[in-house]
């Protein structure tokens, strides 16, 4: 009696495992739906501190990806934006400044760049990004990982950021909502 349901879950790990983008491939039919601008949500998100506000906008072009950090707190802002290739290949980015400090004392360090190595899943619902970054401490430098999952929800209207830090024992969450594009005029 037990089989079928076997089956099943075989189907549905071959079903996820299908939805996965080849290496170099153009990206997934779903992937369009990560583009445009995103608010975070404080209430549902993980404190931002040193920030009070975070806008993300997102542009996806084929396999190529740009995404753009507003990062604010009153008249105090900074802005970033990288441009990465999913797949197959590793993406060197500038990285002048960590804005993700939160008040621990690590700057960007190394040769201020962070790698980044991206993979469309779930048919372009999920880009998962692995970045590899030296950031400068009281303790000298340290390499640090951050896998950090960006997923679109089934109505597109919430994108949320699963990050994963090899110097953190938690996650950290971000729930952003999608920001309106201007009528067309």
């Amino acid at each position: 009696m037990r089989l079928p349901l076997v089956f099943a879950a075989i189907a549905v790990i071959a079903a996820s495992v299908a939805r996965s983008a080849p290496p170099g491939s153009a990206a997934p039919p779903e992937a369009g739906l990560l583009a445009g601008t995103w608010t975070l949500d404080p209430a549902r998100s993980t404190e931002l501190s040193p920030w009070k506000t975070l806008d993300l906008t997102l542009q996806v072009n084929g396999n190529q990806v740009t995404l753009q950090r507003r990062f604010g707190w009153g008249r105090r802002a900074y802005s970033e934006e990288m441009t990465f290739v999913v797949e197959p290949q590793e993406t060197v980015v500038p990285l002048p400044y960590w804005p993700d400090n939160r008040h621990l004392g690590a700057y960007a360090g190394g040769d201020q760049t962070k790698r980044v190595k991206a993979t469309w899943l779930d048919d372009g619902r999920l880009l998962r990004l692995s970045s590899d970054l030296v950031l400068d401490t009281q303790q000298g430098p340290r390499e640090v990982n951050c896998l950090s999952d960006y997923r679109i929800s089934a109505n597109g209207s919430l994108l949320t950021v699963i990050e994963l830090r090899s110097t953190r024992n938690r996650p950290v969450v971000y729930v952003f909502t999608r920001t309106p594009a201007p009528p067309k005029s």
